[in-house]
């Protein structure tokens, strides 16, 4: 049997094989015909979408970054977890993935200054910095309205979990709240936030804290980052080794690792993103990063460079894209 289509245990679920469909957002894709209802509920449309994708063969399939609180939504047609209303489509949702053989994973999230100001109102961030130039300028956030972070994180996990999902996944990359507080450029706070990596990660550890402490051991935890996006600012391997070992220390269990291309080089060195936090920690890795045949799915797993493969737009165009990659193997 090959390496990507081989079972794999994550936390004390099985995988039954290698192949993650990332968490995509679909409201973004009009092609796709899928997308959550106006008040970020999930439609027959978005659960068909998931549910096919799980009969062609993932074996774990995370859906898209869904709101953690309204000043965190970022797409008109995204999917929600704020409150119970939530519970029955993601309840259906989770149990068709189930029946399809997959594990079920929702990724979480709050825009922070990447947010829909028509949804979400006045935007938040580290600091009153553009995301992008030409985008609304976010309020700096006080500590007092840090503290609501990780409860929103928890209390949306907590559903989650309730609707019976598997993999709680936090969103920590591509400059999103909690990323916003590790990037230098959009960080510029001097109190216990910001400044050193150790007070740009507290937000990030004090969530996955949060998160780890309310649904306790009743799903596996996982943080996505993406390193390369801070490049541009000088983020240094350090800076990088200090993230996953505190991540690891806080709770979670498996690394989701955006890249632009998996096998690259990173932090001036000739090793992979995958190869970098294999050095630092044990925790099992899902990379992503323009993966789209069997072959180099393959490779990625025979080289050490992750456990997880996640294939998202390969998935997107064929939804039985890891069904056809095992029997051919």
């Amino acid at each position: 049997m090959s390496l990507l289509c081989s079972p794999f245990m994550l936390g004390s679920r099985t995988v039954r094989n290698r192949v993650v469909l990332p968490p995509m957002v679909c409201a973004v894709m009009p092609s796709l015909h899928a997308a959550a209802d106006g008040a970020g509920l999930i439609t027959p449309a978005l659960l068909a979408h998931y549910r096919v994708r799980a009969q062609g063969g993932a074996g774990l399939v995370i859906v898209e970054a869904a709101a953690v609180h309204p000043s965190g939504q970022c797409w008109s047609g995204g999917v929600t977890v704020f409150n119970s209303g939530c519970l029955p489509g993601l309840t259906r949702l989770a149990a068709a993935l189930h029946d399809a053989g997959a594990l079920a994973g929702i990724q979480l999230v709050h825009g922070g200054p990447q947010g829909n100001t028509a949804l979400s109102g006045p935007l938040l961030g580290p600091s009153a910095i553009d995301a992008r130039p030409g985008t609304p300028r976010p309020c700096a956030m006080t500590e007092e309205e840090l503290g609501n972070v990780p409860v929103w994180f928890a209390k949306a996990a907590e559903r989650a979990v309730a609707a019976g999902f598997d993999l709680i996944e936090l969103h920590g990359a591509h400059g999103f709240l909690l990323d916003s507080f590790l990037m230098t450029a959009r960080n510029r706070r001097t109190d216990s936030y910001g400044g050193t990596p150790e007070h740009r990660m507290r937000l990030l550890l004090e969530t996955v804290r949060a998160v780890r402490q309310r649904i306790g051991d009743t799903a596996v935890l996982g943080v996505r980052v993406s390193p390369f996006t801070k490049l541009e600012e000088g983020y240094p391997v350090e800076d990088y080794r200090l993230l996953v070992t505190a991540l690891e220390a806080a709770g979670v269990e498996v690394l989701h690792l955006s890249t632009p291309a998996a096998f690259d080089p990173l932090f001036g060195a000739a090793r992979s993103l995958g190869q970098w936090t294999r050095e630092f920690t044990p925790l099992p890795r899902i990379v992503a990063g323009g993966i789209t045949t069997a072959a180099d799915a393959e490779r990625l797993l025979a080289e050490g460079h992750t456990e997880l493969v996640a294939v998202g737009r390969a998935q997107l165009a064929n939804p039985n894209w890891a069904a056809e990659a095992c029997a051919e193997k």
